[in-house]
């Protein structure tokens, strides 16, 4: 039995879902803010958008911080949210790579924890003919709003999902700082339970255009320019 398990983000690190959030995220600042909506930079360009999702800590942030919103108003975004994303007519696209990447990975327990809805996430795996490779989907919606990345609770919850089966080294793959500090602070969990287990921050840098991590407070373990070096980082350690 392999002491390995593997939890992915999902946008930005399996998919390239700019286009599509950016197009979902303009109708629902639509829907809620009404025409005020066009004053923001990051609803006027796809590249504004995207700066503003990689400063941003978490998505109650970008919408407190970009857009101006009240706690209740955020709130209501995230529950739409689901409903948002699955009327939209646009299509993510796996990064290169990744079509062949999940199956060699699949001797190991594999899971996805994401700030993105379940729901969505599964339907898109199916679509992609990916699902069958994941043991389960940790979304937004199994997280209090208060405990978003990076709060470890959303790790914690994936863990809890390959219990009790012995895991080791749990390999965390995300594009963000946030996804970084999320396994940092999962790690401060787990030693003070006195567990076994260990998060490994592995940076996915292939979908961002600095591919840099230099000015993040947090460091990863490991970086990679493709999916690839993640099979063989994950092979050899």
């Amino acid at each position: 039995m392999s002491n390995k398990a593997i939890i992915w983000d999902y946008d930005g690190t399996l998919v390239d879902t700019r286009v599509k959030n950016f197009e979902v995220t303009k109708r629902l600042m639509h829907r809620l803010l009404g025409a005020r909506s066009g004053e923001f930079p990051a609803l006027r360009r796809l590249d504004q958008y995207v700066q503003a999702t990689r400063t941003a800590e978490n998505w109650r942030a970008l919408y407190r911080n970009e857009f101006g919103m009240t706690e209740g108003e955020i709130d209501e975004a995230g529950r739409l949210w689901t409903e948002f994303q699955l009327t939209d007519d646009g299509e993510s696209t796996l990064f290169e790579g990744i079509e062949e990447v999940i199956p060699a990975l699949s001797v190991y327990a594999q899971l996805i924890f994401s700030q993105n809805s379940r729901s969505n996430i599964l339907r898109d795996l199916k679509k992609k003919g990916l699902l069958q490779h994941f043991v389960d989907v940790v979304g937004y919606e199994e997280v209090a709003s208060a405990r978003q990345k990076p709060a470890p609770d959303g790790l914690l919850a994936c863990l809890s999902k390959i219990e009790p089966l012995p895991r080791e080294l749990v390999f965390f793959i995300g594009d963000h700082e946030t996804d970084t500090l999320c396994g940092h602070n999962t790690n401060v969990v787990l030693a003070g339970r006195n567990s076994d287990a260990r998060i490994i921050n592995i940076a996915a840098l292939y979908g961002s255009e600095n591919g840099a991590t230099s000015r993040w407070n947090i460091q990863p373990d490991h970086m990679v320019n493709h999916p690839r070096g993640i099979v063989e980082y994950i092979q050899t350690y």
